[in-house]
Order: structure tokens, then sequence, then C-alpha cells
């Protein structure tokens, strides 16, 4: 697999830079000042036991939702490498047996040239003989026919040497074009891979949506000092968080099967001779 792009590394420069330390922490959820207030606050009034499950449902969640941004970074940088090398695939993919077809197209012209003199010649004897024999001379028509048979045995053979090398050259396209086919087809196994990362960036667009809506459940329940219902809100937000990040590993793996499509028909075309 070729080494990543100075514009890929530009790329991933980007990226990590906005993804600082800071904006991470920005990214998990976090109780706005009111709501940590009145978060701390019932913690303190509820019993041990119901205080730590609070404590360690938060804790849970900002760590399940980070694991989230981590996700987004491998995956982000394994499919900007990919898209990079998909598109220098498909560009070997088009020049496939390019040199050896200009060189085969090359002896073809080269062979026609060659002979063009010769050609000439066996059509100029041609018209002499024609013409000495609607003269009905006798003399020049003996003194040309054996010059034309012999020029024609060559021409014969000049035109043998030029479909041979026609022949090889169509055979060579042929098998080209069938590599080319094949190449593409297996290249083609991304794109059902491609379908199956839309269904799961659909599938998480809809999960943050419940998400979102449970976060102003849980903020309505937190004005209330309802530690219960507190309780069922983060643990909901948690399993969102847990599903979300399901769908990210599915989408990373999908990358990863991506990556060893591309590799394998790279390697493939790196094997024609």
């Amino acid at each position: 697999m070729q080494s990543v792009s100075k514009l890929t590394v530009v790329m991933l420069v980007l990226l990590l830079a906005f993804l600082s330390p800071a904006t991470i922490a920005a990214a998990s959820f976090e109780f706005s000042v009111t709501a940590k207030t009145a978060f701390d606050k019932m913690k303190g009034a509820a019993d041990k036991g119901t205080s730590a499950k609070l404590t360690s449902q938060y804790a849970e969640l900002q760590a399940s939702q980070k694991l989230t941004i981590d996700w987004d970074m491998r995956i982000d940088k394994l499919h900007y490498q990919n898209e990079e090398n998909v598109l220098a695939t498909r560009k070997r993919i088009k020049e496939v047996d390019a040199e050896k077809l200009n060189r085969l197209e090359a002896a073809v012209v080269k062979a026609k040239k060659k002979y063009e003199p010769l050609f000439n010649l066996y059509d100029s004897l041609n018209q002499q003989l024609n013409l000495a024999k609607s003269f009905k001379d006798k003399l020049l028509t003996n003194v040309l026919k054996p010059q034309v048979e012999t020029t024609k045995a060559a021409v014969q053979l000049a035109k043998l040497d030029i479909r041979s090398k026609e022949t090889a050259l169509r055979t060579a396209k042929a098998s080209t074009a069938k590599r080319i086919k094949n190449l593409r087809e297996l290249l083609s196994g991304i794109d059902p891979l491609k379908v199956k990362i839309k269904a799961a960036k659909s599938a998480i667009s809809r999960i943050k949506k419940q998400f979102t809506t449970e976060t102003s459940i849980l903020n309505q329940v937190l004005k209330k000092g309802d530690s219960t219902a507190t309780l069922s809100s983060l643990t909901r937000m948690l399993a969102y968080t847990k599903q979300i990040n399901e769908q990210k590993q599915k989408t990373y793996a999908h990358e990863q099967q991506t990556m060893s499509i591309i590799a394998k028909v790279d390697a493939q075309i790196a094997a024609i001779k």
C-alpha cells in the first residue's frame, strides 16, 4: 500500500488539531453549571448507594463518549487513506499493460511504414503490366511479368508480417480488457461496504436524536431532584452512546475491509507482467 501523501498528512493534522484535548473534553457530555449544581445537590441528599451509582453512571457516560471520539479519529484517518488509495488504484487499473499496448501499436505502424514503398512498387508494376498488355506489347509484358510476380511474393510476406503484428495487438487488447474488467470487478467489492457505512451513519444519526431528547429529559428530572429518574435517564443515555460506538466499530471494520480489497487489487496489478 502506498505511503500517505503530503495532502493526506495535512488533512490528518487539521483533523487532529480540530480534535484537540480541549475539544475532546468539550465533546463529552457535560452538565451546565445549573444542572451540575442540581446534580451535586442530589448526590449529597441521596443515600450512599444511590450517590455512588449517580457518580459512576456519569463517569461511564463521559468515558463512553470519549470512546466515540476515539472511534471518529480512527475512522476518519482510515477513510481518508482509503479515499486516496482507491483513486490511485483506479488510475493504475487504467494504465494496465499501457506500455505493452503502445509498443505493439508502434510495431504495427512501423511495419506499415516499412512496407509502404514495396506496396507502392507493386501497384506501379501492376499498372505498367496492365498497360503493356493493353498495348499488346509482348516484350514489355514478358519483362514486367516476372517482376510483378517477384514483388507479389514479397507483398504477401509483408502483409503476413503486418497481419501477425495486428493479431498480436488485438490479442493483447482483448487480454488487457479482460484483466481490467476483473480488476474493476474486484475493486467494486468496496461498493457494498460503502452502503453498509452509510447505513451505520444513518443509524448513528437516529440514535443521536434519541440521545438529544434524553438530554432534555435529564435536565427536567434534575430540576425536580428526582434521583431515581436521573439514574434511569443516565442509563438510557449510556445505552445510546454504547449503540453509537457499536455502529462506529462496524464502520471502522468496513473501512478495514475496504483497505484490504484495495490492497488485494494493488497486489494483482503489481503481479501483472
